[in-house]
């Protein structure tokens, strides 16, 4: 079966057995990667809707911009709509103190979830192939990742699709040479500073020359680990339902006895702790406590302590610090716990959008009553992030769907008007009921400076 045939063949299966009727946004670099998806999108003989994206980082100078300009006139060339979006990613990445890996990896999916809302976008297609998810397991193996980052890239994530995710790269150069496909060369690709260009640069070489086949072989495996992953959550949730219980207060209570008798307790037991921040050398430390009877021991982390017992093992959140708030009277830089925010007010200019792309969030402030209140959250908080049309969410379960750890969540601002309503959370997001409608006159804008 040709590229053409298995890329076909690959995005049927991937857009639910048909792709008549959906819209595909696509993550185009200007590499040879996703050109090649891109012009298989094109040629396909489905004949399936598209647009393309792509996001210039500003970290490559007048490369970056290069890499832009030849997207865009792809794009036109083609009759195909191309969405593009600049970021200063270094600032972005000093501002939340992330590397600049992270931080490209948070603009460039922020920016395409963003489309998918507005366009209405059915699928967001990424140009991973197999060489990607297979350096990917060898990354995962040396960080420890266990047997999920074994599996590899998932080759679909929710609305997110990897149709060449079973192509290896050089089926893909040679579609690339063969019909004359133009692309750009990334040239900190060739370098070897980062992991994963070390194990594709260095590493991959010497296996293709034990098995020559070593990528197949390990994506068989990779197959394997997934559904024994699979198999084993499952086994999990069982044991988490008879040896676990988590109250109201945030304390985790485990029944050491019930899971001595469980069987492989070492193995649950990391999977249980790991959760709670807890490292390899205290779990194994836990463990000898529990083979030798000793009780007593305290294992802190950052967020957690663990108080071990013979009948029963708890672990608590680490007490709070003390209530920190204060009130907002007007425009200026504030610091809560750490994070620096910038709040300004001013008359909503003709013609004014309030479009962002994420480093300031904007709200009406008509209406509202000053001085604003700033404080931590709190367990019952509820709010109505932007874009809920009706009804209310726990904050808390809004932190959770970002991932975010206690410690960001500790250092989290939240103003709150008159009322006790939460106006907006600076960096994340701000409540629908606030939002910029037709008859606002005055906007408020908020920003994060940084975080300590």
């Amino acid at each position: 079966m040709g590229i053409e045939q298995e890329f076909d063949s690959a995005l049927i299966s991937l857009s639910g057995g048909t792709v008549q009727g959906r819209r595909y946004l696509l993550g185009v670099s200007g590499g040879i990667d996703s050109m090649c998806m891109a012009e298989l999108f094109l040629r396909s003989a489905l004949h399936p809707r598209f647009a393309v994206a792509h996001v210039n980082f500003s970290l490559r100078g007048s490369e970056s911009d290069g890499d832009m300009d030849s997207v865009v006139e792809w794009g036109r060339a083609n009759g195909i709509q191309v969405y593009t979006r600049v970021f200063d990613t270094k600032a972005y990445s000093a501002c939340r103190s992330v590397s600049t890996q992270m931080a490209a990896r948070e603009l460039r999916y922020g920016f395409f979830e963003e489309l998918m809302k507005s366009e209405g976008f059915d699928y967001l297609s990424i140009a991973h192939n197999l060489n990607d998810s297979i350096e990917t397991v060898f990354l995962n193996l040396v960080r420890g990742t266990g047997l999920r980052g074994l599996a590899g890239i998932p080759v679909c994530n929710g609305r997110i699709i990897r149709p060449l995710m079973e192509v290896p790269r050089a089926d893909i150069e040679e579609y690339v040479r063969a019909n004359g496909i133009s692309y750009r060369d990334d040239r900190t690709n060739f370098e070897s500073h980062y992991a994963r260009n070390r194990v594709r640069n260095i590493i991959f070489p010497e296996f293709q020359k034990i098995n020559p086949s070593f990528l197949n072989t390990v994506r068989r495996d990779s197959e394997y680990f997934r559904e024994a992953s699979d198999i084993i959550d499952g086994v999990y949730e069982g044991v988490c339902a008879r040896v676990c219980n988590c109250g109201e207060d945030g304390v985790l209570t485990v029944d050491t006895r019930a899971l001595l008798q469980e069987g492989h307790c070492c193995y649950w037991l990391n999977r249980i702790l790991r959760e709670y921040g807890f490292n390899s050398g205290q779990i194994s430390d836990i463990g000898r406590c529990m083979t030798s009877g000793q009780s007593g021991r305290i294992f802190r982390t950052g967020t957690h302590e663990l108080v071990y017992g013979t009948e029963r093992m708890r672990v608590y959140p680490l007490r709070q610090e003390e209530d920190t708030r204060f009130v907002i009277d007007g425009p200026g830089v504030y610091n809560f716990k750490g994070t620096r925010f910038r709040i300004d007010f001013f008359p909503r200019p003709a013609g004014f959008s309030p479009v962002s792309d994420g480093s300031v969030l904007y709200f009406s402030a008509d209406g509202l009553k000053m001085p604003l209140l700033c404080r931590g959250w709190m367990p019952a908080d509820r709010f109505r992030p932007f874009g809920m049309q009706k009804g209310s969410k726990k904050l808390s379960d809004f932190f959770t769907d970002l991932k975010l750890d206690r410690v960001q969540k500790l250092s989290q601002p939240i103003l709150l008007d008159d009322a006790g309503r939460i106006v907006c959370l600076p960096g994340l997001r701000i409540d629908d009921r606030f939002r910029i409608k037709a008859p606002t006159t005055v906007v408020a804008g908020a920003s994060i400076i940084s975080n300590s």
